[in-house]
């Protein structure tokens, strides 16, 4: 259970209710917040990059497709190799990884 006594209460009312506080409470909130986070990142249909997401629960779990569908049509790809080099200019150079804690 979560800290913040109204979340808890919400989880625990679903939880009453015979839901899941899981696939119907955080599951719909963590889709709408890297919703909200790739549209920051997305302001035009001329803006272009990559939106690298290095959890394989996107592709191991059954909610991870209410992920993936939650985002602007865009092509998925599994290996460095399989991104368009134009998004790395300098021949040679890789990219940068920056990891940060969700």
């Amino acid at each position: 259970m979560p800290d913040d006594p109204i979340i808890a209460a919400r989880m625990e009312t679903l939880s009453e209710q015979g839901k899941s506080p899981f696939f119907d409470y955080q599951v719909p909130r963590a889709v709408i917040q890297l919703k909200q986070g790739v549209g920051r990142l997305i302001r035009s249909s001329s803006d272009r990059g990559l939106i690298v997401i290095f959890d394989n629960r996107l592709f191991t779990k059954r909610y991870g497709k209410l992920f993936l569908r939650s985002l602007p049509p865009c092509r998925v790809v599994h290996t460095l190799e399989d991104i368009d080099t134009s998004f790395f200019p300098l021949e040679g150079a890789s990219p940068v990884v920056m990891e940060e804690s969700l």
